[in-house]
């Protein structure tokens, strides 16, 4: 396959200066998406921060000294976790329990009783694709209020003050400095979604073939990391013309603005579950640490970000030594920390959550169902979903550019329910089927595919679901009949979408109203939404 970087004359668009994701007087709102400017402006602000690390020197600082190969995109992602022999462990042990912080890797463990059920059936035929995509591997957001640059810092001044003295496995920090970027892009993220749209392109290329009277629409968000990723997606899928092919269309990321790619509604604070957990499995690696190092005190509270900083790192500079300071059980609580702050966030635990993902679930409908824009409202952008030349309804494939926690706003809309998972704050199961390292790595997936079926002489269209390419198994949680290789029938699909989605996510009192005054939630969500006991009735 060729590298993305020798194409990189014909991405460099990619933006380099800094800009506030937040809308403010001096901004030139002239330029945006659906605006009396360029049709398809790409260069459209609201970038979010963009701060660059350093460049990597990889052949000078690996040390991991190791005849096992180095495949994966040259970074070093060969460790294993602390004591792994004993155990025998993997580097899997590590990479696949970083959440979503993971690098991409197909979820081949997620629906077992699917795994053999790849191949479409010999009677049917794929007729359209719907494609939401995350963004690929980036640096930490947050900036100088992260948790990973405070670490950092933490350590910085401690060296300066001249009173570090790590030893054992934390020898590494009596030289080590935190210089990550911010939110940018990486280059392991480039690849992964220069890979997906190479991949993606021989899947599905034959569905635009027939679209004749516009240039497909392809579509993201404007910060940075969304941006740049649907560029390099769109140059392994299209080519090096990419933008002579297709039209890129930028939402902007905007409070001010709706926008389904990334919703922005009221939420309340559910991350009692998260601190229950963090407080249960993070004091004893802190005191294990700890004898390892005088002059500074490694928190509790700093062990969630030494941990990502293992994935951060790995994928900006290449090259990492927290990843080999925890234990294989450790990564495995580490995991668990994020799958909760996942369900509880965004996932089935948030009582908003299908009001998050509902927007994206009628444009969905309205894609399938070839209608335009008619209602409800919920976080659609009416501007752009009203007119045809942003919002098509006449495409073999469609493709969406999104961020992790609004992919699992929308699966949960979609009442994945194989997918999602109410967890126990405190008493992980190890046997669950959620874990956010397989459903929302870095570049995940979310494809539906449409298909026209042979029956007995007659023609029935179904839908698969695939996350990260493991097929759903869709059942009466989406109205659909089981069967072993996931189909459902298309009608059935759609047809419980529409008669329960938008009810079910409440989106008036979830996405506007107030804790306390239009509704009352104490405690997680079991569905991803308001119960019609929690919501305040009006006299």
């Amino acid at each position: 396959m060729v590298s993305i970087y020798a194409l990189l004359p014909f991405v460099c668009a990619a933006v380099a200066k800094a800009a506030d994701a937040s809308a403010s007087p001096s901004v030139n709102w002239g330029n945006v998406t659906g605006s009396e400017g360029q049709v398809y402006p790409t260069d459209v602000g609201f970038l979010g921060q963009t701060v660059y690390s350093a460049p990597p020197f990889l052949a000078q600082v690996d040390k991991l000294n190791t005849t096992r190969p180095n495949g994966k995109y040259g970074v070093e992602m060969r460790w294993l976790p602390k004591d792994g022999e004993k155990n025998n462990a993997t580097s899997d042990d590590i990479f696949r329990n970083l959440g979503q912080v993971s690098p991409y890797h197909p979820a081949d463990d997620l629906f077992p009783e699917t795994s053999g059920q790849q191949v479409v059936p010999k009677n049917c035929t794929i007729k359209q694709v719907h494609i939401l995509h995350r963004h690929g591997a980036r640096y930490p957001t947050g900036g100088s209020t992260g948790g990973e640059y405070l670490f950092g810092k933490k350590i910085q001044n401690a060296t300066k003050a001249g009173k570090l003295n790590a030893t054992g496995d934390l020898a590494f920090l009596n030289h080590w400095n935190y210089t990550l970027g911010t939110e940018v892009l990486t280059h392991v993220g480039s690849q992964e979604l220069f890979d997906s749209g190479v991949k993606h392109y021989y899947q599905y290329g034959k569905l635009l073939e027939n679209l004749t009277e516009h240039k497909p629409v392809i579509r993201t968000t404007s910060q940075s990391r969304m941006l740049d990723s649907a560029r390099y997606w769109t140059l392994g899928f299209f080519g090096w013309d990419a933008p002579a092919k297709m039209n890129l269309e930028v939402v902007t990321e905007d409070k001010s603005q709706n926008n389904t790619l990334a919703p922005n509604c009221k939420s309340p604070n559910m991350t009692a579950p998260i601190k229950a957990w963090e407080q249960k499995y993070t004091p004893a690696i802190a005191d294990r640490l700890n004898k390892m190092v005088s002059g500074v005190t490694i928190d509790p509270s700093d062990i969630y970000y030494m941990m990502t900083l293992c994935g951060y790192e790995t994928v900006s500079i290449g090259y990492s030594h927290f990843c080999s300071v925890f234990t294989k059980e450790e990564w495995e609580q580490h995991e668990y920390d994020v799958d909760l702050q996942f369900m509880a966030g965004s996932g089935l635990m948030s009582p908003n959550a299908k009001a998050y993902g509902i927007g994206y679930v009628l444009e969905f409908i309205d894609r399938i169902t070839k209608q335009k824009f008619h209602g409800p409202q919920t976080l659609q952008n009416s501007t752009l979903d009203s007119n045809p030349a942003y919002y098509p309804l006449d495409q073999g494939l469609y493709a969406d550019f999104s961020h992790d926690t609004a992919i699992t706003n929308i699966m949960t809309a979609f009442n994945l329910t194989q997918v999602l998972q109410v967890l126990d704050p405190t008493n992980p199961d190890s046997k669950r089927h959620y874990r956010a390292s397989r459903v929302t790595p870095f570049g995940a997936r979310l494809v539906f595919e449409v298909m026209d079926c042979d029956e007995n002489n007659n023609s029935t269209q179904y839908i698969r679901a695939k996350v990260n390419e493991a097929v759903v198994p869709l059942n009466q949680d989406q109205g659909c009949k089981s069967r072993p290789d996931g189909l459902c029938k298309l009608n059935d699909f759609i047809g419980t979408l529409q008669a329960h989605a938008y009810k079910d996510s409440h989106f008036d009192v979830a996405c506007f109203g107030v804790n306390g005054t239009d509704y009352v939630v104490t405690g997680p969500s079991k569905t991803g939404t308001l119960t019609d006991d929690q919501i305040k009735k009006k006299n």
